[in-house]
C-alpha cells in the first residue's frame, strides 16, 4: 500500500479569483481506492449512454431521450485509513464507481472524471427536492470555506439540462493529500434532468483547466494544483471489474500491470486527454483501419465505449443475434463475445476481453453492449469498459497517456 497519512500538501491562494498554488509539501504520492460492493444495484445501459450524450452536448436520439434516468441511491461514504487511503464504492454495479473526498471536512462521494474540469458539489443552496439521495455540502459548516467574489459557473448539456451557481474556495482532502483554497463550484440552479443525470454527490474533474467553466477566470483542477508537488506529475487509473481498483497520484505502481507502459501524446487543444485511435481488430481477425477515425477521449467519467459507427458495426456483426437500434446495441446474453482490440495511439493495440463487452443484463435473455455508437459525432469516447482492461497513466508533465494490460 503506497499512500500518505498525516502529510499535507499545502497551497496558498493567489487571489480570490485565481487557482490555488502549492506552498509546502510533505508527502509526494497518494492513492484513492475503489472497490466493487456485491449487490449494490443493476447497471442501466440506456442511462449510461444517455449520460454520455448529454455530457458532450450531443443530441439525444429520441429513444434515449424518452428513457427515464433514475437517480440511484447513494451508499454510505468510506472512511480514511491510517495510511491515507480511502475506499470507493460503485453506485450502479460495475457502471459508475465513486470515491470519497472531504470538502471543508465534509465527506462526499464523488465521480473522478477525466472528461471534465469542474469540481462541483450538491449543496445546501439547492432546493431540498433536488438533493434527495445525495449528501450535500454545507458551506456554513466549513471553517475554511471562502466565497470567491464575483465568480460564477454555468454548465449546459445538449438536451437543455444545466446547472449554474456560485464559486468558493475550500480545503479539499483526497486520501490524506490536502489542497487549501481549491475552487469548489456550488450549483444554486439545476434542472431536474441534470440532477437525475448524476449518480454521486458531485464531480471531481481531472481534464485540463482550459475547459473549466468558472467565470471570469477559469480555475485549475485538483490535479493541476497538486501536480508540481508529486514525485511524478502523473496519476493512474487502475480500475478493475468486480474487484478492488484505485486512482494513484504521483506514482506508477509496476506491480499492477504486465510488461511496460506504452505512451502516446495527448492533443490538449480541446482540454481533453485526447488521442488518435485509427485501427481495431475483432477476435482473431486481422487489423482493420478506420479511415475516417474520430479522435478519442480518455474519460473515466463515462461507463461505456462510444466508438465510430463503422467500428461498432464491425464488432457486433460478429456477435450472433446482436441488434443495433437507436436506443443502443443489444444481443442475446448467451452469445459468444469475441475480444476487441483497439488502437490507442499509433503503435499500441489494447485488448478488451469479450466478457467486458457486455454491460447489462436487460432481462428476457437480452444484454446491453459495452460498446455503443457515437452516432456520427466527431469524437470517440473511451470509458470504463476500456479502463477495466487497461492500466492507464495520465502524464501531466509530458502531456501523454500510457497503457498496459492489467495483471
Amino acid at each position: 500500500m503506497h499512500g500518505i497519512s498525516r502529510s499535507l500538501i499545502n497551497f496558498l491562494i493567489l487571489s480570490s479569483a485565481a487557482s490555488a498554488a502549492p506552498a509546502q509539501t510533505q508527502g509526494k504520492s497518494f492513492k484513492v481506492q475503489r472497490r466493487q460492493v456485491p449487490g449494490s444495484s443493476t447497471p442501466n445501459g440506456a442511462a449510461a449512454l444517455g449520460r454520455a450524450y448529454r455530457k458532450y452536448g450531443w443530441t439525444l436520439p429520441e429513444a434515449l431521450g424518452n428513457s427515464k434516468i433514475q437517480a440511484p441511491k447513494v451508499l454510505a461514504a468510506g472512511k480514511e485509513d491510517e495510511e491515507g487511503t480511502v475506499k470507493a464504492t460503485p453506485e450502479e454495479g460495475d457502471a459508475s464507481f465513486l470515491s470519497p473526498i472531504k470538502v471543508g471536512g465534509q465527506t462526499l462521494m464523488m465521480n473522478f472524471d477525466t472528461g471534465s474540469s469542474d469540481l462541483w458539489v450538491f449543496n445546501t443552496k439547492l432546493q431540498e427536492q433536488q438533493t434527495q439521495g445525495h449528501t450535500v455540502f454545507d458551506p456554513s459548516k466549513s471553517k475554511t470555506f471562502k466565497p470567491m467574489q464575483g465568480a460564477s459557473f454555468e454548465i449546459h448539456y445538449g438536451d437543455s439540462s444545466a446547472a449554474s451557481g456560485i464559486v468558493g474556495t475550500d480545503t479539499v482532502d483526497i486520501g490524506g493529500a490536502i489542497v487549501d483554497n481549491q475552487a469548489v463550484e456550488m450549483p444554486t440552479t439545476i434542472t431536474d434532468s441534470f440532477a437525475e443525470d448524476v449518480n454521486s454527490d458531485g464531480l471531481l474533474g481531472l481534464a485540463f483547466g482550459k475547459i473549466n467553466t468558472v467565470e471570469p477566470q477559469k480555475q485549475k483542477t485538483f490535479f493541476e494544483n497538486v501536480q508540481a508537488s508529486l514525485d511524478k506529475p502523473v496519476f493512474t487509473a487502475n480500475l478493475r471489474h468486480a474487484t478492488v481498483g484505485s486512482y494513484e497520484f504521483g506514482r506508477i505502481d509496476d506491480s499492477q500491470f504486465k510488461g511496460s507502459i506504452t505512451y502516446t501524446p495527448v492533443d490538449t487543444s480541446q482540454g481533453f486527454w485526447q488521442i488518435e485511435s485509427k485501427s481495431y481488430a475483432v477476435g482473431d481477425g486481422s487489423k482493420q483501419t478506420n479511415p475516417n477515425a474520430s479522435p478519442a477521449i480518455m474519460d473515466t467519467g463515462t461507463s461505456l465505449i462510444l466508438a465510430d459507427d463503422a467500428v461498432v458495426r464491425s464488432y457486433w456483426r460478429q456477435v450472433k443475434g446482436a441488434q443495433m437500434e437507436e436506443q443502443g446495441v443489444t444481443f442475446p446474453c448467451d452469445s459468444d463475445l469475441p475480444d476487441f482490440h483497439l488502437a490507442l495511439g499509433p503503435t499500441y493495440m489494447a485488448t478488451i476481453p469479450g466478457e467486458l463487452m457486455s454491460f447489462q443484463k436487460l432481462g428476457r435473455g437480452l444484454c446491453f453492449g459495452g460498446m455503443q455508437s457515437n452516432q456520427g459525432q466527431p469524437l470517440q469516447i473511451y470509458g470504463d469498459v476500456l479502463f477495466k482492461a487497461q492500466f492507464t497513466v495520465f502524464d501531466g508533465g509530458n502531456q501523454a497517456v500510457g497503457f498496459a494490460p492489467h495483471k
